[in-house]
């Protein structure tokens, strides 16, 4: 019998990343550190993201990062979950951060836009979010992220330049709170 040595235990900062009512974006610029990428994952464990592993639920990791409004019941949840589950929560991007783009349907009834989406645009292949397809209530008003859970950075941009949104978690893992003045990072 051979002996089998213990598992190392990983000392990355863990990562869990969400996004709510948006385009994916901020996500997307955030690949455009390119090989930067794989120096940050030396040092960061990503958790959870939308754009690598189609799991529902947070799950708990030092920093969490929200991007897109807040526009729906499920957003609500998930926002709820990541400030739960997570010590440190980034606002990333226009929408988390200010409200951004998406906020444009707030004149809009979203019983209306749902009619006008599915059921008056509908062809012989579409079927209602009403009959047996689930869709999330829309709230009344698209709302950024701060207005539901308490949130520790904002990072904002449409979408925040890639290396502006690796520095700032390079920030946090040294310890530092990133904010933004005259449109450069800066740390405390």
């Amino acid at each position: 019998m051979s002996k089998t040595e213990p598992p190392q235990q990983d000392d990355r900062a863990t990562v869990a990343t969400v996004c709510l009512g948006g385009c994916s974006g901020c996500h997307m610029e955030f690949l455009n550190i390119d090989h930067d990428l794989v120096d940050l994952l030396e040092d960061v464990k990503i958790e959870a993201s939308h754009m690598i592993v189609d799991e529902k639920g947070v799950p708990e990791a030092d920093i969490g990062i929200a991007e897109g409004v807040v526009t729906n019941e499920e957003n609500v949840e998930v926002a709820e979950e990541l400030r739960e589950n997570c010590d440190t929560v980034v606002a990333w991007g226009d929408c988390a951060a200010l409200r951004g783009i998406m906020s444009l349907r707030n004149d809009d009834d979203p019983d209306e836009m749902i009619d006008e989406v599915y059921l008056d645009k509908a062809d012989e292949h579409s079927e209602s979010p009403r009959d047996d397809v689930p869709v999330p209530a829309l709230l009344e008003d698209a709302r950024p992220l701060d207005e539901y859970i308490d949130v520790d950075v904002y990072i904002p941009g449409c979408p925040p330049d890639a290396e502006v949104m690796a520095h700032g978690i390079e920030a946090l893992l040294e310890g530092e709170r990133p904010e933004i003045v005259d449109e450069k990072l800066q740390y405390d």
